[in-house]
């Protein structure tokens, strides 16, 4: 059965439910997808996430994984799956067990312990769970309760590696011919409490840092602007996915009222606009600035901040005028959103959106389910979304409060489009749609150098000037003095010169 919506949207209703093209390997929040591998007549991925998505070390007790084997194309799940789940921080092996989960969608819970002695690290976790009646030494999720891991997994904030092998699948008594590997990344953030010291007094933030701790925290009153150090080894930073941290800063923080958009550098080096996204959504006590930095743009920060730096300098500044747009949207069954997106176009493409969810009583809309697509000034229709769960149509908000990343190719007039599907497991009796348009106009390019770099250059254009003016007077004084007999050796040496 086809439903018609307005402004052009498609969806098909057979148990999957997809706009007018289905998702390839896209990167959602709490969790990542992996490159998908020809299997058979398929093209098949692994996805894994975590809940919570906000998970802590200290501050949560447990968190479950979720490790799905799927046809990229449909985006339906492989059944029947056996896989060896291992999981690393940075090369050290923390946990490797066997599982088999008849629907592909495994579920495990882990149990973060820090006690650890061995010198093997992986011999201190635990495992916990029914076995499996038919594959061998494999723990089920298809049981009454989900299997446990239990040990130094993810104990501590960092990027965690998750290697995942599928060594059988459509039959619990069938391997396949050779194993399909896949490999995502988890991470985990750190809280640090910290505090901005001003005129005023001291102002306590919460920084979430994604990677190790954040080092020398200032604020220039002056400039309004924010500055912490990291380690990172610029060196291997091919190798690393993405540099996250958030901070949280108390709304009534007054340097940083009726501001909403920030500039960045990283080591004196403008990033781009999409770098740093202002969250007032998310929390009714504090602002987040979020600083994600992809590992495209860390490759090519390397080739300018050099592979022999130890450290990350990150410079956070108010943007004079605000790029970030707002724009409330109402739908037919009294809820309304809240979008805010970066008007600033830049080389990367990716523009930040944040769209708040609320119900007909003006509270945020939270375990809202939605999809969106976008429409180019030729009412082309790209960007489709409609979430990564076979079973359960949409994007899922937690919180109410969602951020994205959605690649527009131009500068231009385009429209987001929104459809309600429901909230929690509950769909609503039918799709509501609402759509806003939304400019992208204004330059957001980081310049290619610093202050330092252009004066550098323009000291070398001068300097250039100069030696090229004394070779011409140099070549001048040569033609004067030349003899006749020695005319073609002091061409030759000339033109050495």
């Amino acid at each position: 059965m086809y439903i018609v919506l307005p402004k052009g949207i498609w969806i098909l209703i057979l148990s999957v439910a997809l706009f007018s093209f289905n998702l390839a390997f896209a990167q959602h929040h709490g969790g990542e997808a992996a490159p998908p591998i020809s299997f058979g007549n398929k093209q098949v991925t692994v996805s894994t996430s975590l809940e919570p998505v906000d998970f802590i070390p200290g501050k949560h007790t447990s968190a479950n994984l979720k490790v799905r084997f799927y046809d990229s194309q449909t985006n339906t799940n492989i059944e029947k799956v056996t896989y060896r789940v291992q999981i690393f921080s940075g090369e050290t092996l923390l946990a490797s067990q066997t599982f088999y989960d008849k629907d592909g969608e495994l579920g495990v819970v882990i149990k973060p312990n820090s006690n650890c002695a061995e010198k093997e690290v992986w011999r201190c976790t635990k495992y916990e769970g029914e076995k499996d009646l038919i594959v061998p030494n494999a723990l089920t999720s298809s049981g009454n309760s989900p299997p446990i891991i239990k040990g130094p997994v993810f104990d501590k904030g960092g990027t965690y590696t998750v290697k995942v092998a599928i060594i059988g699948a459509t039959n619990p008594k069938t391997q396949t011919a050779e194993d399909i590997n896949f490999e995502t990344n988890i991470v985990i953030a750190q809280e640090q409490k910290l505090s901005i010291k001003t005129a005023q007094g001291e102002t306590p933030i919460t920084i979430k840092a994604f990677q190790d701790k954040l080092t020398n925290f200032q604020f220039s009153e002056s400039a309004k602007s924010i500055s912490f150090e990291m380690p990172f080894s610029w060196e291997h930073a091919e190798h690393v996915a993405l540099v996250r941290n958030d901070i949280e800063i108390p709304k009534n923080f007054v340097p940083f009222q009726n501001v909403n958009s920030f500039k960045g550098t990283i080591n004196g080096i403008p990033i781009f606009p999409k770098d740093l996204h202002f969250d007032p959504y998310s929390s009714k006590e504090t602002n987040i600035i979020h600083f994600l930095v992809t590992g495209e743009e860390l490759k090519t920060l390397k080739k300018k901040v050099g592979e022999d730096k130890q450290t990350m300098l990150v410079v956070i500044t108010p943007e004079q005028n605000n790029a970030v747009k707002s724009a409330d949207v109402k739908f037919s069954n009294g809820y309304t959103a809240t979008i805010s997106y970066d008007t600033r176009y830049s080389a990367s493409k990716d523009v930040p959106f944040t769209i708040a969810f609320f119900d007909s009583s003006g509270i945020v809309a939270k375990e809202i389910r939605y999809a969106y697509s976008v429409k180019d000034p030729k009412g082309n229709e790209f960007g489709v979304n409609t979430g990564d769960n076979s079973n359960l149509l949409g994007i899922s908000v937690t919180g109410g409060v969602d951020s994205r990343l959605i690649t527009i190719p131009d500068k231009g007039s385009y429209t987001l489009q929104l459809v309600l599907i429901g909230r929690g497991l509950i769909d609503f009796g039918s799709f509501v749609p609402a759509s806003m348009q939304f400019d992208i106009s204004e330059k957001g390019d980081p310049a290619n150098t610093t202050k330092s770099d252009k004066a550098e250059k323009k000291d070398t254009k001068k300097s250039d000037k100069k030696d090229t003016k004394k070779k011409v007077e140099k070549k001048k004084t040569v033609k004067k003095t030349t003899k006749p007999g020695t005319k073609s050796t002091t061409k030759n040496n000339a033109t050495k010169s």
